[in-house]
């Protein structure tokens, strides 16, 4: 039988061949070529660029919105909402809304986000309280964003070869930043997506601890030094869902890490104070254009009730 045995070379050159072709790919998703550096490299010259602009005009209230795509369905035109803003408080603004697509703490650090913020403070910064405080499902699993990129980089390129349309590219939005629906989108028509609706009822949320966010205090902490002022910013979800997708023990862990941002970092929270049913959500979670309408004019009522105006660097 062991005369019937592959010499060894036979088997020694499909495994050097695997490992040559697993290294060349990692060496692809991470070298200063790939699509990770070159998407990280395109965000921070655009950032920096839209926050200069955001910031040029001192007699106008600069106002930056950083969240996922919760916010962007939620506050999904920033021209629509410095319009709002003037009308209510005679005051110019100017709005930047970075909304990224399963945006996380980690992904903030990605494209330094909290780095040129601090560069450029503006008069005040609200943060997604939904995808910075808490965690939702298993993290720990996911696959680093440099392979990710890389992987659908490859396969959209196979794609476009055999003549198939490329996958959606979400990326995209962490240099271009001001997305919006599509037309036909969902938040549009107001159809209503029954599956991720029926995946959402069986969502928990934990609470991150104050230590898992020290690049992120640091920043507001350097914030409050420049006289800006940052509001932790509730988003909604169907009234079928617990708040934040938390149970009794969860929401006093939450309660306790506000407390401790209103009095270490003067960082404020705006809880939305409406229920809402699923005639104004996408899938109970992401609003559609009747619920984000309801949405921005509560944010902007808020803003002109608290004198949000008033403040200056």
């Amino acid at each position: 039988m062991t005369d019937d045995a592959p010499p060894l070379r036979t088997w020694v050159f499909p495994i050097l061949a695997s490992l040559a072709i697993v290294l060349s790919f990692l060496y692809y998703s991470y070298s200063n070529n790939g699509p990770y550096a070159k998407t990280v490299a395109l965000s921070n010259k655009n950032l920096e660029s839209a926050l200069m602009e955001n910031t040029r005009d001192t007699s106008a209230l600069s106002i930056v919105i950083f969240g996922s795509s919760l916010t962007e369905h939620a506050l999904v035109d920033p021209r629509a909402l410095e319009d709002s803003i003037y009308k209510l408080t005679n005051r110019k603004a100017k709005v930047l809304r970075v909304a990224l697509s399963y945006l996380t703490p980690r992904v903030a650090q990605h494209i330094d986000f909290f780095d040129y913020i601090v560069k450029y403070p503006p008069n005040y910064l609200f943060v997604e309280n939904f995808s910075f405080n808490l965690t939702h499902g298993d993290t720990t699993a996911l696959t680093p964003d440099p392979i990710n990129m890389a992987l659908l980089n490859v396969r959209n390129i196979i794609r476009n070869a055999i003549g198939k349309p490329a996958l959606d590219n979400y990326y995209v939005k962490w240099y271009t930043f001001d997305g919006k629906p599509q037309p036909g989108d969902r938040y549009y028509t107001r159809e209503f997506d029954s599956v991720m609706f029926k995946k959402l009822l069986h969502s928990k949320s934990s609470v991150r601890k104050m230590w898992q966010n020290n690049v992120i205090n640091t920043a507001f902490d350097a914030l409050a030094k420049n006289n800006t002022r940052v509001v932790l910013l509730d988003i909604p979800l169907n009234k079928l869902f617990p708040h934040n997708f938390m149970d009794q023990q969860t929401a006093s862990e939450l309660n306790k890490l506000l407390t401790v941002y209103k009095t270490q970092y003067h960082v404020d929270y705006w809880p939305f104070p409406y229920v809402m049913d699923n005639s104004f959500f996408t899938d109970g979670a992401h609003l559609n254009s009747k619920g984000g309408m309801q949405y921005q004019k509560w944010f902007v009522s808020e803003i002109a009730s608290k004198k949000c105006y008033e403040a200056t660097h």
